[in-house]
């Protein structure tokens, strides 16, 4: 996946995210598990400050979930962002951003990510580590 650059935050600073479609209810979403359980990552680099937590969130049509993952992530260097989510309605059409959590001015890099589903029965058979 692709970061874009969606809308501001509540201070008017960009925030890097993804667009993602046809989000299935039920489904565990994951990015960011371990590197050799079949990768699914997401690396956040950060520019401006000392160290920031860096919060994913995901908004859908009707609902905003504040933090589906987190990472605190130091200047200059590479910080490996873990977290998911369940879907509890059906969306067509949502944003997963990530967001310094106290809204300083603070340049976010995003690289090599990927968001997974995973079904109850692959989730709970281990089959996803």
């Amino acid at each position: 996946m692709r970061p874009a650059i969606f809308g501001e935050t509540a201070t008017g600073f960009y925030t890097p995210g993804f667009l993602l479609k046809n989000l299935t209810v039920g489904n565990f979403y994951c990015f960011s598990r371990l590197a050799y359980s079949g990768a699914i990552t997401a690396w956040i680099k950060i520019q401006g400050a000392n160290s920031a937590l860096i919060r994913a969130s995901l908004k859908i049509e009707n609902r905003t979930y504040n933090c589906i993952g987190t990472v605190l992530a130091k200047n200059g260097c590479w910080s490996f962002l873990k977290g998911g989510f369940v879907l509890d309605s059906p969306s067509n059409l949502a944003l997963l951003l990530f967001q310094n959590s106290d809204d300083k001015d603070i340049d976010i890099t995003i690289d090599s990510s990927s968001l997974q589903p995973f079904t109850d029965q692959e989730w709970s058979k281990g089959s996803v580590l």
